[in-house]
């Protein structure tokens, strides 16, 4: 490069309206295209979801409260349903035994039963009239266990038998003692009609009762009749019932179970897809979409899915694009802004690094302009690779010049360091690229100049700069200006004088570690061009 095309821009960056399409790789994409290559869409046995729980899912644990309140629900519906159908049968039951016992009362001669002795034990014909009467009324009623009259004495819980009809072994015989003192009820009887609310046990059996008294045409109330059904009867009723709850129950379960493995299904296999799907796009692969055919809020889950997922491609591939115009660290430092990109800069200290290629134009001439691009692009390649390794920040490429600067937009106390080490593998990997070129067979077209191999020339210099965004509102780049700037295109030239590939200024070997201070060799004081005060150099 000639000094005439350098020396309008030394003072603001590298015009960028001269800058080649430089297409470099990126560590971002290359993982990312691993990763998608890897694994494209989380496939099923990289399943996300293994990594939770079975408790901790979502479908899980909404299935459980969901089919648990439903149940939890039924089992009370059921339970009431028990409750509500044994208390009906039971109050059947009842009105059934009061109207029974209040027939059989009225069906009585009360009189007649005044007639005998409270303790007589005599058998009568009426009182085997009355008998058959009560076993005839027996027979009809399969739920009728005993019917029986009992007269009152002067102790009131003292009561004797008049008659007593028993399907069982156990009847009681005219004129026998029966203690009331545990069926306050019966006593009841004597005055209204009235019925047991829960079974009772005596030793004629468990049973429930109705009494209605007996009362002669004067009004006197001389006894009862009393009717009992058998408990096991009752809790026959019940076992049925309980039997008919339990059928409910059951079948509902079952309903309910298959319903809740429906609503679970339906939740689980979009989540799962939701997760693959978001677990891709985290990966980096952003070819993922649902595609999801539903008209609820997971079909319009997935749809936003796919529109994001359309534009994040969108953004990754104008990021992409971006990146291959700047370097990965401004690039990431303006997006970063995200829509506060303003013009304007601030003073940093950095490490300039200013490269060209030696006899840059006369080689140009030997080489058509696609063998020209060709050699720049993978010259300019592995040049912007060594410089990103060592953290520095390419400004612009203008032809076979390189700025780069160490220090911004990524801050580092060490930028001088830096800078060096990486000048010392910028030579070292134009020393490899000439042996490629030379086994290529490309360096025979400037060895037939007289040049055996390509060379290039560094300067370096570490200063105060303003570092942001030069232009307009609506086109700017991201440069360095200042005079550390020119006094490192001033080393770079200045190498031409002392047949040197690395210049560097004492402001950066003073920063230098001992280990690479060593390597720098004293040349004196330079005046550079457009600077009243001298540079001490040194060459590596």
């Amino acid at each position: 490069m000639s000094h005439t095309e350098r020396t309008t821009d030394t003072s603001n960056g590298w015009s960028e309206a001269q800058t080649p399409a430089i297409l470099r790789p990126r560590t971002g994409d290359v993982l990312v295209a691993a990763a998608a290559t890897l694994n494209p869409v989380l496939g099923p046995s990289l399943d996300p979801t293994s990594e939770i729980k079975a408790f901790h899912r979502f479908h899980y644990r909404l299935t459980l409260l969901y089919g648990g309140a439903v149940i939890l629900t039924l089992a009370l519906l059921v339970f009431v349903f028990y409750e509500l159908w044994t208390r009906s049968e039971i109050e059947s039951l009842q009105a059934r035994l009061l109207t029974l016992s209040s027939s059989l009362a009225h069906s009585v001669d009360a009189d007649k039963v005044a007639g005998y002795g409270l303790k007589s034990k005599e058998l009568t014909d009426f009182h085997l009239e009355v008998y058959k009467q009560f076993e005839s009324m027996a027979e009809r009623d399969p739920d009728i266990d005993s019917i029986y009259i009992l007269r009152p004495s002067n102790v009131p819980t003292d009561l004797y038998f008049f008659v007593d009809y028993a399907k069982g072994e156990l009847v009681g015989e005219p004129g026998e003692y029966y203690s009331a003192e545990d069926t306050p009820v019966m006593l009841k009887g004597f005055n209204r009609s009235s019925v047991e609310n829960v079974p009772y046990r005596d030793e004629f059996g468990y049973t429930l009762s109705a009494y209605s008294p007996l009362i002669t045409r004067d009004g006197r109330h001389i006894g009862i009749v009393g009717v009992d059904v058998k408990a096991e009867r009752l809790s026959s009723a019940q076992h049925r019932i309980l039997i008919a709850s339990g059928a409910i129950f059951l079948v509902s379960f079952f309903v309910i179970a298959i319903v809740s493995w429906v609503v679970s299904r339906s939740i689980r296999e979009p989540l799962r897809r939701l997760i693959h799907g978001t677990g891709a796009v985290a990966s980096g692969n952003l070819d993922v979409r649902m595609h999801m055919q539903r008209v609820d809020e997971f079909g319009l889950l997935g749809k936003h899915f796919d529109k994001m997922a359309d534009e994040l491609k969108e953004r990754q591939t104008l990021r992409d694009l971006f990146g291959r115009y700047l370097s990965e660290d401004v690039a990431r430092s303006v997006l970063s802004q995200d829509h506060k990109i303003d013009l304007g800069g601030e003073e940093v200290v950095v490490t300039v690094l200013f490269c060209d290629i030696k006899d840059y134009t006369t080689i140009s001439e030997r080489l058509s302009p696609l063998q020209m691009v060709s050699m720049l692009n993978e010259y300019l390649g592995v040049m912007n690779s060594i410089i990103d390794q060592h953290g520095g920040c390419v400004i612009e490429f203008l032809g076979d010049g390189i700025l780069a600067v160490f220090g911004a937009p990524q801050s580092f106390s060490d930028h001088a360091e830096r800078a060096t080490r990486c000048a010392l593998a910028m030579r070292q990997g134009l020393e490899s690229l000439n042996k490629q070129w030379l086994s290529d067979g490309l360096a025979q077209r400037w060895q037939a100049l007289g040049i055996s191999e390509i060379e290039f020339r560094i300067g370096m210099h570490t200063g105060l700069v303003v570092a942001g965004n030069l232009g307009s509102k609506t086109r700017m780049k991201y440069a360095v200006i200042g005079d550390t700037v020119n006094v490192a295109a001033r080393l770079e030239h200045l190498n031409k004088e002392y047949q040197s590939t690395i210049l560097i200024s004492e402001e950066v070997k003073s920063r230098l570690p001992n280990d690479v201070a060593d390597l720098a060799q004293r040349k004196g004081e330079a005046t550079v061009k457009g600077r009243t005060q001298t540079v001490e150099i040194y060459s590596l």
